[in-house]
This record gives C-alpha cells, sequence and structure tokens, in this order.
C-alpha cells in the first residue's frame, strides 16, 4: 500500500511544471504542525502520524491538477481537516484523516456531484456530500446503515462497521461515546454532534455480546449529559448540540430508540427518559400542527415533504406501541390526510386598474394579496404572463407585471400547488391595464400669492407644476417641482401685475394649461 501511496505521488508531482516551485498550502501545513503536536502529548503512534502525513501530501499533490468544484471541496475537506489541528486525538484523527483519503480518492477521479451524495468506503462508513465541504463524516447515515444491516440479520457487515465506528468514537467525561460532525454547519463549529444520531444507534443487538451492550450504555451516556434540554413539558432531545431548538422528527425517531435501546439493555435511565420524551412530545403536538401541515420545529417553518412524511411514518410506529392512547393514531391520520388535501388560497382585494406605461412606479404591477393554508408554489397568471413564488402559510402580497401588454381586460388565475403535488386554482377578476395618454384634469386658483389646485389622473403619482409670467414684452417662469394632485403654494411674484398660467405636466409627459388670471407682485 505504501508503495502505490508513493506511485501516487510521484505521478502528482510530476504534474507541477518544472521550474515552478509548489505554492505551500496553508491548510497542509496546519494539518502536520497537528501531527507533531499529537505526536508529542501522545495522542497518536509514530505509524499513525507518518500514515496521515502521507494522506495530506496526497491531498496536496491532486489538489494541484484539479480545478472547479472539484478543487473547491477538496480544499474545503483539507480546511475542516487542519481546522481541528490542536485536539488530533487517536478517534479524531483516524476520522478526520481516513475521511480526507476518501474525498482524495473520489476527486481525483470523479466530478462534484450536484445533489445530496453518500459514498461508502471498505469498511462501510458512509460519508454524505455537502458543497463546499466534500463527503463528510455523517454519524446520523452511519447509525441508519448500522440498523440497517442489524435489521437484515448480515452479521459480517454490522460487525465491520460497528467496529469502524466504534474506533471513531471520541470518549467525553463519564465514558460516554459520541460520534462528531467535522465540518461547520447551521452556526455550529466543528465537532458538534446530534442527539438524534446517539439516539439511533443499536450496537447492542448485533450479537449478544457483552461488550456490544456495553458500547451502547456508553453510546447512550452521552445523550442525558449534553443532549437533551429542559423544556416546561419534559426533556427534548437536541438534534444538534450547539442548537437547542425543538425539532419534531428528531423528538419522536428519539423517543421510539431510546426506548428500543432500555427494552434491549433494562437501562432504567434509558426507560425514564424514553418515557419522558414520549410524553413531552404528546404535550407540544399541536403546536406542530398547523391545521394543514406540520412544522419542521417548535414555532420555526414548515416541514418540507420528506420530513412531514417521515414525522407520519413515526406517528403510526408510536401509534403501534401504544394503542390504548387515541393521541398518536389521530396525529397520523390528521398529518398523512395532508398530503392529499389541496391548499387553500384566498385572495384579497383586486387590484384596480393598472397603468403600465409609462414606468412610472405607480401602479405599474398589480399587487395581489393572498392568504395561503400550507406552502405552495403559488403562480399568478394573466394574458400570457405570470409570477410564481414558493410561499409559507400565512398572509403575503404576489405582484404580477403587465410587461409590454396592450391596454386591455385580462383574465387571470391563480394556481397553489403544495409539496405534495396538490393544486388549487381560484379565478380573479379580470386586470386592467392601461396606458397613461392623457393630460391631467386640474382646476386651480390663485388668492393673493398662494396657489391652490386640485386635480384628478388615475395613472400619475405627481404632477410638475409651473407657472408661466407675462408683462408686456417681460417672461418669467416660476418652478414648483413635482407636486401631489393637489395643494398649495405660496409663489413668489416679481413686483407688478402678470397674466399667469399654470402648466401641470404629469409622469407621461402630457401637460394641462390653466389661466391663473392677472396675478400681482405689489
Amino acid at each position: 500500500m505504501r508503495s502505490a501511496l508513493a506511485a501516487a505521488l510521484a505521478v502528482a508531482l510530476a504534474a507541477v511544471p518544472s521550474g515552478v516551485a509548489a505554492r505551500p498550502n496553508p491548510d497542509a501545513i496546519l494539518a502536520k504542525r497537528g501531527l507533531d503536536r499529537a505526536l508529542q502529548i501522545g495522542a497518536l503512534t509514530p505509524e499513525n502520524a507518518d500514515s496521515y502525513r502521507a494522506e495530506v501530501d496526497r491531498a496536496v499533490a491532486v489538489i494541484r491538477n484539479l480545478g472547479g468544484a472539484r478543487e473547491a471541496n477538496l480544499r474545503g475537506v483539507l480546511h475542516d481537516v487542519a481546522a481541528q489541528w490542536r485536539a488530533y486525538s487517536a478517534a479524531r484523527a483516524l476520522t478526520l484523516f481516513s475521511m480526507l483519503a476518501t474525498n482524495t480518492t473520489y476527486f481525483g477521479n470523479r466530478a462534484a456531484p450536484t445533489t445530496k451524495t453518500d459514498i461508502t468506503d471498505a469498511d462501510g462508513i458512509v460519508y454524505r456530500f455537502f458543497p463546499g465541504h466534500g463527503f463528510q463524516f455523517h454519524p446520523l447515515a452511519n447509525a441508519g446503515a448500522l440498523n440497517s444491516a442489524v435489521a437484515a440479520k448480515d452479521a459480517d457487515r454490522a460487525g465491520t462497521l460497528a467496529t469502524a465506528l466504534l474506533a471513531r468514537a471520541t470518549t467525553e467525561p463519564g465514558g460516554a461515546l459520541t460520534w462528531e460532525y467535522e465540518f461547520p454547519f447551521g452556526g455550529g463549529k466543528p465537532p458538534w454532534t446530534s442527539g438524534m444520531a446517539q439516539a439511533v444507534s443499536r450496537t447492542e443487538t448485533l450479537t449478544g455480546d457483552p461488550s456490544d451492550t456495553e458500547t451502547a450504555r456508553a453510546a447512550f451516556r452521552a445523550i442525558p449529559r449534553a443532549l437533551v434540554r429542559q423544556l416546561p413539558s419534559g426533556p427534548w432531545i437536541r438534534l444538534y448540540s450547539f442548537d437547542g431548538t425543538p425539532v419534531l422528527n428528531a423528538q419522536l425517531q428519539s423517543a421510539i430508540s431510546v426506548g428500543d435501546y432500555a427494552t434491549a439493555t433494562g437501562d432504567p435511565a434509558a426507560a425514564t427518559l424514553a418515557t419522558g420524551l414520549q410524553a413531552s412530545a404528546e404535550a407540544l403536538l399541536p403546536r406542530f400542527d398547523t391545521g394543514y401541515w406540520s412544522l419542521y420545529s417548535l414555532g420555526g417553518p414548515e416541514s418540507p415533504l420528506e420530513y412531514h412524511t417521515y414525522v407520519v411514518s413515526l406517528l403510526k410506529k408510536l401509534a403501534q406501541r401504544n394503542p390504548t392512547d387515541p393521541v398518536w393514531a389521530g396525529a397520523a391520520a390528521r398529518f398523512e390526510l395532508y398530503t392529499t388535501q389541496p391548499p387553500i388560497v384566498r385572495p384579497g382585494a383586486p387590484p384596480g386598474t393598472l397603468f403600465s406605461r409609462p414606468a412610472d412606479g405607480y401602479r405599474d404591477v398589480a399587487h395581489i394579496p393572498l392568504w395561503l393554508s400550507k406552502i405552495s408554489r403559488v403562480t399568478v397568471a394573466a394574458g400570457g404572463r405570470s409570477t410564481s413564488l414558493t410561499l409559507s402559510r400565512g398572509n403575503h402580497v404576489l405582484t404580477w407585471s403587465p410587461g409590454s401588454l396592450r391596454p386591455g381586460s385580462y383574465a387571470a388565475r391563480l394556481t397553489a400547488v403544495d409539496l405534495a403535488k396538490n393544486a388549487a386554482t381560484v379565478d380573479l377578476p379580470p386586470i386592467e391595464v392601461a396606458w397613461d395618454t392623457k393630460p391631467p384634469t386640474i382646476d386651480a386658483s390663485v388668492a393673493g400669492r398662494i396657489l391652490q389646485w386640485q386635480a384628478q389622473d388615475a395613472g400619475t403619482p405627481w404632477l410638475d407644476l409651473r407657472v408661466l409670467l407675462q408683462s408686456g414684452s417681460r417672461h418669467r417662469r416660476l418652478l414648483l417641482g413635482h407636486r401631489g394632485l393637489a395643494g398649495r403654494a405660496t409663489l413668489r411674484l416679481p413686483p407688478g401685475p402678470w397674466h399667469g398660467v399654470l402648466l401641470a405636466t404629469n409622469t407621461a409627459g402630457k401637460t394641462a394649461r390653466v389661466d391663473l388670471g392677472t396675478l400681482s407682485g405689489a
């Protein structure tokens, strides 16, 4: 294996143009500094430190021959590895540098994926793609893979993966075992943990070996120690160690998983926690129910479709386990019904006539107020033109622009399609489109030096007012600027009598004239 690694390094380095010094990679320097430190304090053996240095060199060599997304993601992984250079324990270093090796191999041979993608290594360790951070060690996905192997009664696959995961577990105070996420996410800095990932581990069911049960106990100990918060309703699992936001799917899954663990091991602390998690979820369940869809987090946004359907499946499991408690079966049926019901959309008052020309920012577009029952893709269409937005439940205003449509009356329709593709359509009153082609209608008079005016012009937000003065061969012009459709202004009249004319120009450039008669500046 070492000879193969040396050959790969030689090929990669040969691609660097001769005579050009390779620019040092600061993340590589930092990672190696961390390896030296870990070696000095006895956290790593010399053999492991040497192997990890080789992986850093291999990554740097491959990066030099990449570009675009492949290079960005591999650099991102190396940066994540280097960011923890002060804390390379044996387990964390194995997690980080084996993750780096997996990414170097992948991006050295393949393009970066464009969607959520999972890959596995020879031991079955799961890495999930996060743009900019490459393929990251993913504890929850690994717990799912381990549980699948257990459910399939594949002892070889489950045993291999369990051994690999155990080698990557970080030992916390009190002997608790945790599996860490090694990249920044949602405001959390690595390494961070997940209460849900800890809860779904089931290594105790692998072989019945006492060591497997003890591993499961150690994994469970991390949950009450740091991954549960207390709400007035009772305990609630922390989906992320750095965030206490109550998330429904994490709570339901954890209640089920901790209950399974308690049944398998007879752990009384786990049984108590499972009961508390379930009771707390039941107490707060109505606050996750909008009447049309589920909320992802308490007081937060609506659930994406995959999480909503996941919650339905969890509610069904709880209903099966609690046949005498009607809450779970009722919630499961109600939440599942939401996936078949079309959204409700209620439009507000029609927009009135639009004046699309000139484009002066006044009544150029239609503002369509609406109330929406659940998150949906909402479209307003008229005259062959449409506007679409994904909107959450509640009140919104959608805008529609006539663009270059000619004046006329255009049939309008509002359509809402929810996440499950259920659709609702509402016909709107026709949208009237006009062009502002006429001068304003205006009345004006002067009393002393005070000019008063009252105008009507549905298509303009203001008038440009000017007063022209004439006395014999003398001419003056008073510029009053942009004024509202009604108002008053003091005129600065020069001495002597003058004949005055008011010019009122709207935003379409159309001008109305009003004879003001004789004005005196005396």
